[in-house]
């Protein structure tokens, strides 16, 4: 196929995303070189979270908000850490696919009870599933090192010049997959069967009556948003050096569904947006770190309040009166041209 032939018979959409991310990505590429030491760090874990809620979005558009997404994130970190501690270590590359897989294969075992529910039940039992699942890293100690975790995790070779045991190396590592995860899960989305997992959320009943397989299209992003949250765990696990159940409990989990709220979910920038959002309160509020949860929940019951559909319903709204200024100039400019 020739490129035209591609362009032709791709989704503007996602021509228009490849665009801006070959646009964007040697602004982001530059960036860590104009933060301190400390920022760099925010940077990486920042764009780690980035991976982990594009996960999670993806379970979104299947109609359930899943609470065991960090929890099934720590199967990616923990097979990251027990290979590559070895005595005989395995190949970070290696662990990291296998680590994202069991994830993927832990979320499809749990899929057939979780996904007979509805709702907040389906709430319930995904927060359920993961709290088993972090009791789980604890009370297995010859495994896992039950509270204490395990330390002293190598970081990836290094390639193409580049040294991962650096944080400006190991941020380029992560802004790497993280593109190449946004741009393959944004191609997905705009898909036949990305469009009928959207389709059955709206309308299960529906969908089933025409022959949708409903429990297929359900299953999909589960799976898949659970594989996403599985290499964001690994490469966590890799960036700090050391992971321990306390890793992977709520407050993280909190977050990214506040992120989510916050943000919105019907397109993939509002979560982030939404991370963002979250992060730099964080940060601003440093020294009170105990406050930051209750800022994060009252910046939850605003968004609600005042935009239901998420800080992504402001920016569409904003670009579109931007749109409509540009449009109706050029529109005054020629008028003026021809008179």
């Amino acid at each position: 196929m020739t490129i035209p032939q591609f362009i032709t018979s791709t989704p503007k959409p996602f021509v228009y995303a490849i665009i801006g991310t070959i646009i964007a990505t040697p602004l982001l590429v530059a960036l860590p070189h104009a933060l301190p030491s400390y920022w760099k760090s925010v940077l990486v874990i920042f764009a780690l979270n980035t991976i982990m809620i594009m996960g999670y979005r993806v379970i979104t558009t299947m109609g359930g908000w899943s609470f065991s997404h960090v929890a099934t994130a720590g199967l990616g970190a923990y097979t990251t850490a027990i290979l590559m501690t070895l005595e005989t270590p395995w190949s970070f590359w290696a662990t990291l696919f296998l680590g994202a897989g069991i994830s993927g294969l832990f979320a499809l075992i749990i899929a057939y009870p979780v996904l007979r529910t509805r709702h907040y039940y389906f709430f319930l039992s995904t927060f359920a599933a993961g709290e088993a699942l972090r009791q789980g890293y604890i009370q297995f100690k010859g495994i896992t090192g039950g509270g204490f975790g395990i330390s002293f995790i190598p970081r990836p070779e290094g390639f193409w010049g580049i040294d991962f045991n650096t944080t400006t190396g190991f941020y380029y590592l992560v802004l790497a997959i993280a593109l190449i995860i946004w741009l393959l899960l944004y191609r997905f989305d705009l898909s036949r069967v990305g469009r009928t997992i959207k389709a059955v959320a709206a309308n299960e009943e529906l969908s089933e009556s025409i022959g949708i397989n409903t429990w297929g299209h359900r299953t999909l992003p589960f799976v898949l948003g659970s594989v996403i949250a599985g290499f964001a765990g690994a490469l966590s696990a890799n960036f700090n050096g050391a992971i321990n159940p306390l890793d992977f409990g709520s407050i993280l989990m909190f977050k990214l569904v506040a992120a989510a709220i916050v943000g919105g979910v019907s397109t993939f920038f509002g979560p982030i947006i939404g991370l963002l959002y979250l992060t730099a309160l964080e940060e601003i509020f440093r020294a009170f770190a105990e406050w930051v949860p209750l800022l994060w929940g009252a910046s939850v019951i605003a968004v609600l309040m005042i935009w239901s559909g998420g800080l992504e319903m402001a920016v569409l709204k904003l670009l579109a009166l931007l749109r409509s200024i540009l449009f109706n100039r050029a529109k005054n400019s020629r008028a003026k041209k021809i008179g």
